[in-house]
């Protein structure tokens, strides 16, 4: 092997190491510096063969009629979406959606799965329903737990803990059952 083929090699070897090590540490200080909000979950249980058990999570932000927030009435499917969410008494709530990013607040970037008009709407008619994706939907938890967890949706309360960067990118902290931490991801 020649000189230049080694210095590729390990030139190649290197760039993979500091690209994974680069994930790695920027979701853990997502998880660690990002602005925290916690929010209510309705879960169903999945299993993967692959990866294990999973939770998927949907959530109230997730579901949003265009007559009852602020923004963008029309956004196209697979569009950047991004949602302005306050706390109130009950908690956080999803108060206006756009194509561009709030120049104030929280908020939470997303995709739009869907976008279609609705004739039954609160405020006004018609409105849109826009469905977004915020890539927080799935929670993985030990194997064989997954199942207890739908059993605890029923009765009981469940919410997430999200870390929330100033771009909007957001990461799952911890999952908790009636205000009690019941898994916790680890920075790494």
């Amino acid at each position: 092997m020649g000189k230049y083929f080694r210095l590729g090699l390990l030139g190649a070897f290197v760039l993979q190491t500091a690209l994974l090590a680069w994930l790695i540490v920027d979701r853990a200080l997502l998880i660690k510096n990002g602005k925290e909000i916690r929010l209510a979950v309705v879960p169903v249980d999945p299993r993967d063969l692959l990866r294990g058990d999973y939770v998927i999570l949907s959530f109230p932000i997730s579901r949003l009629m265009s007559d009852e927030i602020d923004g963008d009435d029309w956004l196209n499917y697979e569009q950047t979406a991004y949602v302005s969410v306050t706390e109130t008494p009950e908690g956080w709530k999803a108060t206006a959606i756009g194509a561009a990013p709030p120049t104030s607040g929280i908020f939470l970037k997303g995709v739009v799965e869907s976008s279609y008009e609705q004739q039954a709407c609160k405020v006004k008619a018609p409105c849109n329903e826009i469905r977004v994706n915020y890539n927080l939907e799935q929670f993985f938890v030990p194997e064989g737990e997954g199942r207890d967890l739908e059993s605890l949706r029923n009765g009981q309360h469940m919410s997430v803990d999200v870390a929330v960067a100033d771009s909007g990118r957001a990461a799952l902290k911890r999952l908790l059952v009636d205000g009690e931490v019941r898994y916790e991801e680890s920075l790494y």
